[in-house]
């Protein structure tokens, strides 16, 4: 899962980090290391694309050796990323979603495989007449029944939450938009306002010199500019606004 979320190209982005190792013996740890290095179902197929191991062990100085490894690291979209955005796909058919889909069915093909044993085992319980076994045994298979309906709805579950927190989202974004572009507007305005009694000084008063009316030009076209640059670029004093917009969605959540 999360190979397939980050894609091949990022894993050189990586460290896996393990600590408690002030907690065993140093040669069960670094065993269990090498079995975790070494091992496909493990880190091994993340290693080989580039990743690295680190070891924490509760100290500030290997807190600082850690950052060092992604310190010069450059940044790049993740697959799902692209997937979502470049590629716009919907979340069902990212390589994630199949990832947890492949999951699912593995983990509902063995419920079932369990209710099949279980089932065999409840029809020779109510050939020996034994009650009680037969009534635990159901009790078994409607549990198992209840963790295989909770399976098939998993994917499901993921796939509308993502697209109802992914609406609400942009919701709160257009909001957010429109009011840093009425926001930019009332800015604007007021640089307007500037320029104008600016440029009604220099035209009404007489007394001006030529340098005064330099400066003052000068400072009108300053504040053009920056009027100018508000209008084009409304979120920009907004980005704040914008990351709080989607932090307060996500823990709303």
């Amino acid at each position: 899962m999360f190979r397939k979320l980050c894609g091949d190209s990022t894993l050189r982005n990586v460290v896996i980090v393990t600590n408690m190792w002030g907690d065993v013996d140093p040669h069960v740890g670094d065993a269990r290391e090498a079995e975790l290095m070494r091992e496909d179902n493990f880190f091994k197929p993340v290693l080989d694309k580039g990743a690295r191991m680190a070891r924490h062990s509760n100290t500030i100085a290997s807190a600082r050796d850690i950052i060092r490894l992604v310190l010069d690291n450059r940044p790049l979209p993740l697959r799902i990323q692209v997937e979502l955005v470049n590629e716009r796909k919907d979340i069902s058919k990212t390589g994630a979603c199949e990832e947890l889909n492949r999951e699912l069915n593995d983990e509902t093909r063995k419920h079932q495989e369990e209710m099949r044993i279980l089932k065999g085992e409840i029809e020779r319980a109510m050939r020996d007449k034994d009650e009680e076994t037969r009534r635990e045994l159901e009790r078994q298979n409607r549990r198992i029944q209840k963790e295989v309906e909770k399976v098939k709805k998993g994917v499901g579950s993921f796939a509308a939450d993502y697209r109802r927190d992914k609406e609400r989202i942009e919701t709160h974004l257009a909001e957010v938009e429109s009011k840093a572009r009425e926001e930019a507007e009332r800015v604007a305005a007021q640089y307007q306002q500037q320029i104008d009694g600016l440029r009604n000084t220099i035209e009404t008063n007489a007394a001006v010199s030529e340098m005064d009316k330099i400066r003052v030009l000068d400072k009108i076209q300053e504040l053009s500019n920056q009027r100018d640059q508000v209008r084009e670029n409304p979120l920009k004093s907004t980005v704040l606004t914008v990351v709080g917009a989607i932090l307060d969605v996500l823990i709303r959540r």
